[in-house]
């Protein structure tokens, strides 16, 4: 038997220690982000224009979006059977807020956020067991995230994504 090392993120704990990435428009969905975390990884679903394939896209985009992001983490955490599902969700977004709560009304476990600073994505998550993670891209927007969570919201990152 191999000796593995585990990936724990707070009380989450992956079999394997690899994250998929949160891959652009139309590549990290379900059935991808699924099958990662159901084989022992940590599967993410990307929130970026995420409803592009619906046939109610083009009328509501963000409404859309809203809805198959929810659509999406929960198929995924049927295939994943108990697996950990993140979702890649960008702070540049318009609507940052609307997309992070969309997505733990979805259920999901980890928030990967990137472009941009996330010094707002504690106060989203509050009261839930969501992890949320940032994406930086060196020790100075690191520390930036540290110190901001830190003094208001008393919480630190779960993970970090450099």
């Amino acid at each position: 038997m191999e000796n593995r090392k585990l990936l724990t993120i707070g009380d989450l704990t992956a079999r394997i220690p690899v994250i998929q990435g949160g891959m652009g428009v139309g590549i990290s969905l379900s059935s991808l982000a699924g099958n990662v975390a159901l084989h022992g990884g940590v599967g993410v679903i990307s929130s970026a224009q995420i409803g592009f394939r619906d046939p109610l896209w083009e009328a509501n985009p963000v409404e859309t979006n809203l809805r198959v992001l929810k659509e999406e983490i929960r198929k995924a955490k049927e295939i994943a059977k108990g697996g950990i599902i993140a979702a890649n969700i960008m702070v540049a977004t318009r609507f940052y807020e609307k997309y992070v709560k969309a997505a733990i009304e979805g259920g999901i476990d980890l928030i990967i956020s990137g472009a941009g600073l996330p010094v707002e994505l504690p106060q989203f998550v509050q009261n839930t067991k969501v992890k949320i993670a940032p994406i930086v891209s060196s020790l100075k927007p690191y520390e930036v995230i540290y110190k901001y969570w830190k003094k208001k919201y008393d919480r630190l990152p779960d993970m970090v994504v450099i």
